[in-house]
Formats: C-alpha cells, structure tokens, sequence
C-alpha cells in the first residue's frame, strides 16, 4: 500500500525499531512516540492512517490514551492495534471495547504484525472512503451543504489570514417547482444532473463547486477578484442556460439566477456566514430583478 503512515506509542525503543523493520515495503513512514503525551501529539498532528499502541505504559495506560484518541474528532476514525504481551482474556476484550480494532501479541511474530497491519489499512481506507462519499451530493456528483460548509470556513480563513481573494457564487434554477409539477420529479432529477455536469465544467480546477440544496448551487471561486469572479460566474450561468432537456414531445429550457459576493467587499473580520447571506442577498435581488441573471452584493461598511 502507497501513501500510508502508521505511529507507533510504546516506551521501549527496541518495539520501534522492530516495528519499523519488519513494515519496511508495507508502508510509507513509520512515526514514533515514547509516550502517551507525545504519541497523542503527533496523532493529532499528523493524523496517521494506523496507530500500534502499547497497552501497559507508565503514568498513562494504553486505556486512557485510546479513550482520548476515540474522542478527539481529529483522530476518532484511526484504527488502533493494541500491542501487548497480556494473554488475560478479560483485558483484551477490555482493549477491544475500549476501541481498538485489534490487538497483536507481543513478542511479534513478523507474519502477523504484517497482516494485521494490512488489515487496520484497508479498514482506515474503507472510513476514508465512506467519509468522502458522505460529502457528496448523490445525484450530481458535486460536494454537498457540509463539505462547502468546511470548504467556505477554509477559504475565509485564508482570506483573513493571507488576503488570498475569494468570492462566492449562488446559483437558483428558475422556475424549477414549475418543471416538477409539470414534467415529474424524474425529469427534475435530469435537470439537478445535467445543471451539476454544466457548472462542473465551466468551473476552473481550484473552484469547488456544490449542491447547496434542492435546486440551489454553489462556487466558491478561490484566488479571483471581484472582476474575474463576475466573468466566471457569468460563463457559468450561461453554460446552465444553454440547457436542454427532453420531456416526451417537449423541449425544457433550464434557466438560473446568481448572486455574487466578493471577499474583498465585506466588512473587516466577517465570518463564512456573512459572506453566504451577502450572496444569497444578491441572488433574491436577481429574482426579483426579472430571474435570469447575475447581481453582484454591494461593499459593506
């Protein structure tokens, strides 16, 4: 397996060492820690995708250290292996209801630390997996609500941090409940999809585009300003207007509003929030300005 880490918390060095050379060609880099406090350090830093955690260590118990890893959101989906020369049937029960996902016994016998290892792998590559498909949207393939959530707190911080530019485009198809009731909800699932492949395709790489939710879309368009930002966000529109979809005899025209709001226009410090209700500020305003068309939010103070 390519790209894996795995930590190691165990205070006798000669584990390290062993561990290390016996997982040498299944994974990439091994991290090592000599304490709980230091091993709950680097999980949290760098977020390996396996830790091997002594069971039976001063000061902190391999129990305690599990029990903060399971309830630290950074490092609650890690696998962890219990490394442990007990045989006492109660406590490793204890150490799997403490929520490890296995143990292995100590001293290793190289064969099965190895494929107990590829197991905790492929099960941290499954939560990878699902977590991912979790923050997509089904039907359009786009990110949904909570990954443009994370997304926006993410570029907004960068905002504030580097005045890397940033804007944010809303997008509202016209008239949709209108398709709905008329044609099916069937024919509004083809619109949502072919409305999510068009703005797929007229977003740049860097730009993460989602489902807001129902019929309403999302762009946060990184590294532009206010002028670009106006210019995508129009190719964009237009790429959704250019849609056709066949209903029996029908020809459906598909149409969208956008509202614009750029970072560089809000006030000092403005949180995600208020850049999200400035843009969909300037979407009603496109509503109610004939549907159909971009409005971008006006400077705040």
């Amino acid at each position: 397996m390519s790209g894996t880490t795995i930590l190691v918390i165990d205070d006798d060095a000669s584990i390290h060492r062993a561990v290390e050379q016996r997982l040498e060609g299944v994974v990439d880099q091994v991290l090592k820690a000599d304490s709980p406090t230091k091993g709950l350090q680097i999980a949290i830093q760098d977020k390996p995708d396996v830790i091997l955690l002594d069971l039976n260590m001063p000061q902190i118990d391999g129990f305690k250290v599990c029990r903060h890893l399971q309830e630290n959101p950074t490092t609650h989906d890690i696998p962890i292996v219990f490394l442990t020369a007990d045989r006492n049937p109660d406590n490793l029960a204890k150490a799997l209801n403490a929520g490890a996902s296995d143990y292995i016994s100590k001293p290793f016998n190289a064969v099965e630390l190895e494929a107990r290892v590829r197991v905790a792998l492929r099960t941290k590559q499954m939560i990878d997996l699902l977590q991912e498909r979790a923050r997509i949207d089904a039907l359009t393939g786009l990110s949904n609500r909570a990954a443009m959530d994370d997304a926006l707190i993410a570029a907004t911080s960068a905002f504030h941090r580097t005045g890397q530019p940033l804007a944010l485009l809303m997008l509202d198809l016209d008239h949709f409940k209108k398709i709905n009731d008329t044609y099916g909800h069937g024919i509004g699932d083809d619109v949502i999809r072919k409305v999510g492949m068009s703005i797929r395709g007229g977003r740049r790489p860097y730009d993460i585009a989602c489902r807001f939710g129902g019929d309403e879309f999302g762009v946060i368009l990184a590294q532009t300003d206010t002028v670009c930002a106006e210019q995508i966000a129009e190719r964009i529109i237009d790429g959704v207007n250019k849609i056709k979809i066949r209903a029996g005899s029908d020809e459906i025209d598909v149409a969208c509003s956008g509202g614009l709001a750029s970072a560089s226009e809000m006030p000092n410090g403005f949180e995600p929030a208020e850049l999200l209700k400035a843009a969909d500020e300037a979407l009603y305003s496109a509503k109610r300005e004939g549907r159909n068309r971009l409005a971008v939010a006006e400077p705040s103070d």
